[in-house]
């Protein structure tokens, strides 16, 4: 066996060995089939409302942050409006609105435009024992800083203050609420971090931090970031390893066979698993790399079928059969 084949038969019983240690990691880290504890995927922040608070049917607002493996975020929720408040500002007539004040998510700017959520008609339920009224909000997708593309080592972050509001003439009137609440229920593959001040939703190394930026952030604004889990990047390491098999295959064998055919469907099926089919072509930085292992497959393939091909000519200029 020549030395190339025996360097090539050690990187693959490494590759092997690495695959294995991978699956044993992710059967360690499972949990109901799930990567890691059903928790490590939610958290909260704001002020939740008491269980009586609750019974009398309180002023209320409860939002819903939820994502999918794609880093595409939507934002739901609910809204419950005790009497005195609906009479208060006679909520039958004027229209209850949502605005998102977005948080300073860097120290060279400050954000301006705000985000419009749509309350649903207020339902009042007389018959109850509280008579509140109760509403959903509109669900609909949310920007958060990030980049998609740094897949699967994206990150993102997002930072607002919800306030309820109703328009009298040209004149804005603020509800001011005491609950007000955050659910962030991420997907499998995702962990999110709650941020308690500036400096740390921020997370920029600057001259220009204040003193003022390590105070912790007010009851009603939110801040948190969500990050991969390290059991998620294991399982795109492990297919990734998986796609490294046809690929030295490739260089193992002296005729070409159907390596590239193996390798395109592949990507494809690897690609499609973990980020969909493609749209609108929007490309993830992992996008390059298959495409460089498909172009390595095909050329290593092909100058072997060329050099094949060589040698048959030469044979049949000398007169030989054996091809």
């Amino acid at each position: 066996m020549s030395p190339g084949k025996k360097i090539l038969g050690l990187t693959a019983l490494l590759l092997l060995l690495t695959l294995w240690a991978s699956y044993v990691y992710l059967f360690n880290e499972n949990r109901d089939g799930q990567l890691g504890g059903v928790g490590e995927s939610t958290a909260w922040c704001g002020v939740p409302l008491s269980t009586e608070a609750a019974a009398l049917g309180k002023d209320q607002l409860t939002l819903r942050v939820t994502n999918n493996l794609r880093g595409e975020f939507m934002l739901s929720g609910a809204l419950v409006v005790s009497e005195r408040t609906f009479n208060r500002y006679d909520l039958s007539r004027n229209e209850l609105r949502l605005r998102l004040e977005p948080l300073q998510w860097t120290y060279g700017a400050t954000p301006i435009f705000l985000e419009q959520v749509k309350v649903q008609p207020l339902s009042r339920n007389l018959s109850s024992s509280n008579k509140s009224a109760y509403a959903e909000l509109e669900p609909r997708p949310i920007a958060v800083q990030g980049q998609a593309t740094a897949f699967p080592f994206d990150t993102y972050r997002y930072g607002y203050k919800p306030v309820l509001y109703y328009l009298k003439g040209s004149e804005r009137i603020d509800l001011r609420f005491k609950n007000i609440t955050t659910l962030m229920e991420m997907s499998n593959t995702f962990t999110p971090i709650q941020k308690y001040n500036r400096v740390d939703y921020i997370n920029e190394n600057t001259s220009m931090i204040r003193d003022e930026d390590y105070k912790p952030y007010g009851p009603h604004e939110c801040a948190f970031s969500v990050e991969r889990k390290d059991s998620f990047k294991v399982v795109v390491l492990m297919l990734l390893l998986v796609l490294c098999l046809p690929l030295m295959l490739v260089f193992y064998r002296d005729l070409p066979g159907i390596d590239f055919l193996a390798t395109l469907v592949g990507v494809a099926l690897v690609r499609g698993l973990l980020l969909g089919p493609v749209q609108d072509f929007r490309l993830y930085n992992i996008d390059f790399l298959f495409g460089a292992v498909i172009l390595l497959v095909g050329t290593v393939s092909l100058i072997k079928a060329m050099r094949i091909n060589s040698r048959r000519e030469i044979a049949l200029r000398s007169g030989e059969t054996s091809w």
